[in-house]
């Protein structure tokens, strides 16, 4: 029997994550002897950052098996008293959590939630009639809640494009005391190899580590690339100061950009994420150096913001009114109850042509010359020569910027965005071997000893 479990809101703001609970569910179905193979690597999938209703991060998981039961009754048990357990350990709300069981096949059905709740609101009567649809194809072993949003988006995510994650989870008895996580200059050393592809473990512009989160959850190292196995690799390589409780490999939409889909400036409504391409209309540069724009796209005009976190207003402040650009990010309502779509990457498409006009220079001394009257041509004010057949100077002026596309940094990127490193590159999937998803990759689940 092939299945798959997605899993989210299993986490809190007193800690926990939600990566770390699918890892403690693998660990538990295979020591029980429930896992016969694992069908591709656990999936992280992050959504909409827009949406009020999230968790930290706003990620969600997902997991196929192959079970060597025949019976789903077992893991559907196994699978609620693990989650009731972790959420209880770290101070959670049941409510919210959600898991969701369905047969390996179906969740090419379910790829219409994972769209709609990566690039805009999903109502619960919404996600109601998608399971009503699918009968009982669908067990949600806790209960209809606002996180079976997340678990049912995890099953269906396209797998299109992606990255990898290798996630290191700290020992119990270490959570809650400051990590100890490999030195930036490890870290620093892994991105600038190629052997290893990983990307992002560091911020050269600040030169602070990346890898490591903050706050009370477990995870210790997160270290991100395109190539499973050599993920696998890059944490042999690295020291871990402090002892672990077990590590995962996460197939990712991170680093992606898939939520940036092109709409219309009138379908980039609050809470939607998206791109816009249109004509400047106005640049202001605010008190702080946030940046503003006004684009039209021929049917509306929105607001964007540039925010200097970023990195890019850099660029942005380089524009002017007749410019063609592409504005990806998500859209937020603020206070003065206008749409503004917050910029997560800046694509300058065409440039406006600026020229400076000036006077003519005299043929006789050199000096710059000066308007001698309505239709009177020249005259200079050093030697007096005069003349009406000159013509004004016209350069083109120089716009410090160049067409196209520009990306934050690795310390402001968002877990959706593309960030600097990966400009350009193709995200095409890895199948990778899976003989290392995690530290339990030497039990027999994947068919290697």
């Amino acid at each position: 029997m092939k299945v798959s479990i997605g899993i989210d809101g299993v986490d809190s703001q007193h800690g926990g994550c939600t990566t770390h609970a699918l890892y403690r569910l693998f660990k538990r179905l295979v020591e029980k002897g429930y896992v016969r193979s694992l069908l591709d690597y656990p999936y992280l999938v992050r959504l909409n950052p827009a949406v009020p209703r999230k968790t930290r991060g706003n990620g969600a998981v997902a997991i196929g098996v192959e079970l060597a039961v025949d019976r789903l009754d077992p893991l559907v048990e196994e699978l609620s008293g693990l989650l009731v357990e972790y959420v209880a350990q770290v101070r959670g709300d049941l409510s919210k959590a959600c898991a969701a069981v369905v047969p390996y096949g179906l969740t090419e059905r379910l790829r219409e939630v994972y769209t709609k709740a990566l690039t805009d609101f999903v109502h619960l009567d919404y996600l109601g009639s998608i399971i009503k649809s699918l009968g009982d194809s669908v067990v949600l072993p806790l209960g209809m809640n606002w996180g079976c949003v997340g678990a049912l988006a995890a099953l269906g995510w396209s797998r299109s494009v992606c990255t990898y994650e290798l996630l290191v989870y700290r020992d119990p008895s270490y959570v809650g005391s400051p990590r100890r996580a490999p030195d930036v200059g490890a870290l620093a050393e892994l991105d600038s190899s190629r052997e290893y592809e990983t990307f992002c473990s560091y911020d050269p512009e600040s030169g602070r580590i990346t890898a490591t989160p903050g706050g009370p959850d477990p995870v210790l190292l997160g270290i991100r690339g395109l190539d499973p196995d050599k993920l696998v690799e890059a944490l042999r390589v690295l020291a871990i100061p402090e002892p672990i409780e077990g590590w995962m490999v996460f197939k990712t939409n991170q680093a992606s950009g898939e939520h940036m889909i092109p709409r219309a400036s009138l379908e980039l409504k609050p809470l939607r994420t998206g791109c816009l391409a249109g004509v400047v209309r106005e640049v202001a540069v605010r008190p702080g150096g946030d940046v503003v724009l006004s684009v039209s796209d021929g049917l509306g005009e929105l607001r964007a913001a540039v925010f200097k976190e970023t990195g890019l207003t850099r660029y942005a402040r380089l524009l002017v009114a007749g410019d063609v650009v592409r504005l990806c990010g998500s859209v937020k309502l603020w206070d003065d109850d206008r749409p503004t779509l917050h910029v997560e990457l800046l694509e300058v498409v065409d440039l406006e042509e600026r020229y400076l006009r000036r006077n003519p220079r005299c043929p006789k001394c050199g000096s710059r010359m000066e308007s001698a009257g309505r239709g009177k041509g020249y005259r200079c004010p050093k030697c007096g020569f005069r003349a009406a057949d000159l013509r004004p100077e016209v350069s083109r002026l120089p716009r410090g910027i160049d067409v196209g596309v520009y990306l934050p940094g690795c310390g402001s990127v968002k877990h959706l965005g593309i960030p600097m490193p990966l400009s350009g590159l193709d995200l095409g999937c890895r199948e990778g071997s899976l003989r290392a998803v995690s530290d339990f990759y030497r039990i027999d689940v994947v068919g290697v000893v």
